[in-house]
């Protein structure tokens, strides 16, 4: 995808995705997303992940989906110019955790504000659901989602009860982070 000239001076907008729009608009950016990650543990850790693994883990994720539409959790898409350049998830752990899940900005979109924006709503949501917990798990190679969780306060702690990477050989690459919402 390219951003076309111009168009990083519009707004990002941020929408939740209806159940209708997964197939055309969430599942290929879940898709890119996961071929981004493969790409970069292969390269910089030296993890391969096949096809197969990668429709094995797209197919566990895409199950989580009516959690993320249902009650409590959000799917949400960015959009610059009208494109679908990000995608975030909310999902609902427990009356008062949610984790943050499947945050993916296309890399010709990064540094344009949708991954801020994708947050903020994120966390606004989660907020506005009374959740008094946001987590989130990320690999080590990904700096700069890391550096934007810093910044909007998110502090590492142990993995949690129930990582989707605990006893994975993604356990010692990933970093697991939370941020206090307030009173739930």
């Amino acid at each position: 995808m390219s951003i076309a000239a111009g168009t990083t001076d519009r707004p990002v907008t941020v929408t939740p995705v209806t159940a209708a729009e997964v197939a055309r608009v969430v599942e290929p950016l879940f898709r890119e997303y996961g071929e981004w990650v493969a790409d970069r543990l292969a390269r910089d850790v030296g993890i391969t992940y096949t096809e197969a693994d990668l429709s094995r883990h797209h197919d566990a994720f895409r199950g989580e989906v009516p959690r993320l539409l249902g009650p409590g959790g959000r799917l949400l898409v960015a959009r610059l110019a009208g494109d679908p350049v990000g995608v975030g998830a909310l999902k609902p752990v427990d009356g008062k955790t949610a984790e943050i899940k499947r945050m993916y900005v296309r890399p010709a979109a990064q540094r344009l504000g949708a991954g801020r924006a994708l947050l903020s709503h994120l966390l606004a949501d989660a907020r506005a659901e009374g959740y008094a917990t946001a987590r989130l798990e990320t690999l080590r190679i990904m700096t700069r989602a890391r550096a934007l969780y810093h910044a909007f306060g998110f502090v590492e702690v142990p993995i949690f009860d129930g990582s989707e990477v605990a006893d994975t050989v993604l356990a010692p690459h990933t970093i697991a982070m939370e941020l206090d919402l307030g009173p739930a």
